[in-house]
């Protein structure tokens, strides 16, 4: 290498120094005689030349030439240029022999010559002329650079849901608490959301090299196509999977679909939390106690339910029934079946069918169908729009159960509320007209003092408002009677109705102090008639 020749200039001649202590960087021949040129040295000696290169030691030094002085050489810059033309180092050359320092214009000068044109640093150039006195000779410093192209950015697919593949973890309250009831189990969406987006790949921006030549960049690759299964569309414009009904969003691989059925392979407890599904909902196992199911379709239950919460806007099917415990709570749009139901309160507004209804409170738009071998009714109460049908209602040890048939069970929940509330008022007035009757015996009212008269006139106005309150309810009870008094409904017992049962048909109530076997109960004219069943109905 070049930087390994050195000249040393003596009385007697120019002596060569050679540096062989790396074996790869050893100097050639070609380039000592460039040097030799460079430096403009003349009267060579051929045989010292042949001698120093063939020399074995680490330095040699030897005399190449009579000449006693040598010309001045300037200080300059080896220019290199990086393999991608995105950058410009140079490398200063010392001054030798009493040369001087190359200049700022000579530097940008060698530049255009290199056909460098773009991106030069004149601040860096400059700051470097300022140190020139202490310059490191085997330092590059970069003094032009290209504008580097931004690539573009690839169009992708963004998923509007977490698509991890971790466990569930419980909610964490406001509190610091921990509901290990509330658990993001599966992922439900609602028909019109968007779950997912392509988004337009980017083109990008070129770039210039420093030969002022433009570098492409790469535009980005547009997204992949969605993968879509049921229940889902794509928008018209390409760019949007959108749910076409609620349920739950199944991801297989990269395939979406949407089922309106959400089935849980399990119990519902602590693995799933309560769960909340805008579909149906299939539970394999059991509902444990404490927690809850609502769901905007249907509920089925392959295991017992236990003292649970069900709600569904169509219908609940429970194929091992409901262990209640006086907490569990069954409420349906549609109907309910279940195997049997034991200390539950059942409510719905289609028909109720079950193998035994054990103290329960069971309300229904309409009937109350007991269906399998069993086919009992015992305890609780049970009210039907339309009917009730059992073998056996009540138990021979006289247990009360209420059963309650003949329009709809919210008329008959009115009327109650409204008859209480009607006989409050009658006596709220009662004792107001006592209290103005004491104020009017006092004298001539014209005469009372100013707290008597504000006494009175109080007593008279809510006294009045009283009155009028009384009035709309006596008119709403007449109402409600009236609609009570057209319905028809009855209660069948193949078997029979025990002692112990009130029997309420529309606004007529039976007592019942002895055992009715196979009958049939209905209201004619206001009176409960009790007929012998002949098994044809």
């Amino acid at each position: 290498m070049k930087e390994n020749i050195k000249f040393d200039v003596r009385p007697d001649g120019v002596y060569a120094i050679l540096d062989n202590s790396v074996e790869e960087a050893k100097p050639t021949r070609k380039q000592l005689l460039e040097m030799i040129d460079d430096y403009k040295i003349s009267q060579i000696d051929a045989n010292a030349i042949n001698e120093i290169l063939k020399s074995s030691e680490q330095r040699p030094v030897m005399k190449i030439s009579d000449q006693t002085n040598l010309s001045q050489k300037h200080e300059g810059i080896v220019i290199d240029v990086s393999k991608d033309r995105m950058a410009v180092a140079i490398n200063f050359t010392p001054p030798e022999f009493g040369g001087g320092f190359i200049t700022v214009d000579k530097i940008l000068a060698e530049l255009k010559s290199a056909g460098i044109s773009f991106g030069i640093n004149e601040g860096q150039i400059e700051s470097l002329m300022q140190t020139k006195e202490s310059r490191g000779y085997v330092k590059s410093y970069t003094v032009a650079e290209g504008k580097t192209p931004i690539d573009g950015v690839d169009g992708e697919i963004i998923y509007n849901f977490n698509t991890e593949n971790e466990e569930n973890h419980p909610k964490i309250l406001p509190d610091g608490t921990v509901d290990y009831k509330q658990i993001d189990y599966f992922i439900s969406v609602k028909a019109g959301a968007i779950v997912a987006t392509r988004t337009e790949p980017t083109e990008g921006e070129s770039g210039t090299d420093v030969y002022g030549k433009p570098v492409n960049q790469k535009p980005g690759k547009p997204a992949p196509k969605f993968s879509k299964g049921k229940n889902l569309y794509i928008s018209d414009d390409g760019f949007d999977l959108v749910a076409q009904k609620s349920g739950q969003l199944i991801i297989n691989g990269k395939t979406l679909s949407v089922s309106p059925v959400l089935e849980i392979k399990g119990d519902v407890g602590y693995e799933t939390g309560n769960i909340n599904f805008d579909g149906s909902v299939n539970v394999k196992g059991a509902v444990v106690s404490g927690f809850s199911v609502n769901a905007q379709g249907n509920i089925e239950v392959k295991g017992i339910v236990e003292a649970a919460s069900l709600t569904a806007v169509g219908s609940i099917n429970l194929y091992g029934g409901i262990q209640g415990r006086f907490k569990g709570r069954i409420e349906a749009g549609g109907d309910v079946f279940t195997k049997f139901a034991q200390n539950a309160r059942i409510k719905c507004g289609g028909n109720v069918v079950s193998n035994a209804l054990l103290h329960c409170n069971v309300t229904c738009g309409g009937a109350i169908l007991l269906d399998g071998d069993n086919c009992f009714i015992a305890g609780g109460t049970a009210e039907a729009a339309d009917e009730i049908r059992a073998k056996t209602i009540g138990s021979h040890m006289g247990t009360r159960t209420e059963i309650k048939v003949g329009g709809n069970p919210e008329i008959s929940g009115r009327l109650d509320e409204v008859r209480d509330e009607y006989e409050d008022l009658v006596f709220k007035y009662k004792k107001l007209s006592e209290d103005y009757e004491k104020v009017v015996q006092m004298g001539d009212v014209t005469q009372l003092d100013i707290k008597s008269k504000s006494l009175l006139l109080g007593l008279i106005s809510h006294r009045t408002s009283v009155k009028e309150h009384a009035q709309q309810l006596e008119a709403e009870l007449a109402d409600l009677v009236g609609i009570l008094r057209k319905v028809k409904g009855r209660i069948v017992a193949d078997i029979v109705i025990h002692h112990g049962v009130n029997v309420t048909i529309a606004n007529s109530t039976l007592a019942l102090h002895d055992d009715i076997t196979s009958c049939v109960l209905r209201n004619v004219n206001g009176a409960i008639k009790i007929e012998a069943n002949l098994g044809i109905i």
